[in-house]
């Protein structure tokens, strides 16, 4: 009987702002050793994801990845690698075979040179405060206004009449609360007494040709516009995240998500809004004073 190997594969979901690389497992190959050819398997991975897996498991793997997201933001990639390799039969590690591939495809060892942790998945989610990293999101802001300053009023009332026929009124202005975890993240709170509010500016029309319509009465089509870190879908929208202090009003770019896992209403700040962000500060500077 011929002599097997399995190869363990897992996608490897780099996040550059917690200096991390989640590894998820994605499926085992058995072949026979004599079959084996470490330069060919290297120029597999190499070929990437999209390449090399099956676009079913790409699919499961993000899915069950997504929630991380909530706190460590999108990957800034996905990367393959190969992480054990045994003998079929026994199930002996064969450690010296997966050092001369590590050597060979080299990526694992350039993040872990760069001051990157490698993780198990699950090590990740039930430890995940330890992974987020510490930001001042100052630089985000869009707009930093003296609270007397600006018609908060006349905003609400024109970002509601404009997007009247899209959106239920009520649903135009959420008040939030900062997460514990993130400054990032704020949740739907049903006390108005916080100093976080969400207020819409993009989200879809419904219409299958992803049409995506704005605060400022302007539509965008999705497939054409580049959004960037943003999200639209029924369940996604865009808009500001308000926070007032010390008399001033601050105003980040954000993406509402009206259903996560846990039924929780959430608003995340992000870096990149494309297109949208010429058009949201325009449309919060005419309500300067």
């Amino acid at each position: 009987m011929k002599k097997q190997i399995e190869i363990d594969y897992s996608f490897g979901y780099v996040y550059d702002k917690s200096k991390l690389v989640v590894m998820y497992p994605v499926g085992t190959n058995v072949m026979d050793l004599e079959e084996y050819d470490m330069e060919v398997e290297v120029a597999f991975l190499e070929d990437g994801i999209e390449v090399a897996f099956e676009e079913n498991d790409i699919k499961e793997a993000n899915e069950i990845m997504k929630p991380l997201q909530n706190f460590l933001m999108k990957p800034n990639k996905i990367i393959p690698f190969v992480t054990s390799m045994k003998d079929a039969s026994t199930k002996e590690n064969l450690a010296k075979m997966l050092k001369e591939f590590d050597e060979e495809y080299e990526v694992k060892e350039s993040y872990i040179k760069k001051g990157y942790e490698i993780k198990d998945v699950y090590d990740v989610f039930q430890n995940v405060s330890n992974y987020i990293p510490v930001e001042n999101l100052d630089n985000l802001n869009i707009l930093k206004v003296k609270s007397e300053d600006f018609d908060m009023d006349n905003f609400i009332k024109n970002t509601k009449e404009n997007l009247d026929e899209y959106i239920d009124s009520k649903d135009i202005l959420v008040n939030m609360v900062k997460s514990s975890l993130t400054s990032r993240l704020f949740v739907k709170e049903n006390n108005k007494n916080t100093n976080g509010r969400y207020v819409v500016f993009a989200l879809s029309t419904g219409n299958s040709n992803g049409e995506i319509v704005c605060a400022n009465k302007e539509k965008l089509n999705e497939s054409e516009s580049d959004l960037a870190d943003i999200e639209i879908s029924n369940l996604k929208d865009c808009g500001y995240l308000i926070e007032e202090s010390e008399d001033y009003l601050t105003f980040k770019i954000a993406n509402f998500n009206s259903q996560t896992e846990n039924n929780r209403q959430i608003a995340q700040i992000v870096d990149y809004s494309g297109a949208l962000k010429p058009m949201m500060i325009n449309f919060i500077n005419s309500f300067v004073k």
